[in-house]
């Protein structure tokens, strides 16, 4: 009897241990904080030379992307080349930088952490943010002096 018992809880340990979810999440807590963004899209995806921006200051609106920026790290994906990346405003002039890839088989929010590119997937409420901000982006237009 005393063995069952043993053998049992052995296989039930080491079934919690292997199914326990070790992936990497909330790599970024800080953007919980953040006030305002700027986002750029890429006019041609992976080249950031020319671009479209809008600046965007809600908050309800930034906390669904950085609640995907900081849900569960996934596979990286090399092949979905970004096609524009968001600059986070923090606390005492922190900046966080996302990249995002909006293609169909992509979908995924990237960042770089410690020198180690960091992927997510983005939400479908996300997206459609992202979709709905590039109708007002423009292009930035240079200051002479």
């Amino acid at each position: 009897m005393n063995r069952l018992f043993l053998f049992a809880t052995i296989v039930i340990l080491l079934l919690t241990v292997a199914c326990k979810d070790n992936a990497k999440k909330n790599m970024l807590p800080e953007m919980a904080s953040c006030d305002s963004a700027v986002i750029m899209y890429y006019h041609t995806p992976g080249n950031p030379r020319f671009f479209n921006m809008v600046k965007l200051k809600n908050k309800e609106s930034l906390s669904v992307i950085a609640a995907d920026v900081n849900g569960k790290v996934i596979k990286s994906k090399d092949t979905c080349t970004s096609q524009g990346k968001i600059y986070f405003y923090g606390e005492k002039g922190a900046v966080y930088v996302t990249y995002f890839s909006r293609i169909d088989d992509c979908q995924t929010l990237s960042f770089i952490k410690t020198g180690v590119k960091y992927f997510t997937r983005m939400s479908s409420e996300s997206k459609e943010l992202l979709d709905k901000l590039q109708k007002d982006a423009k292009e930035p237009v240079a200051v002479s002096q």
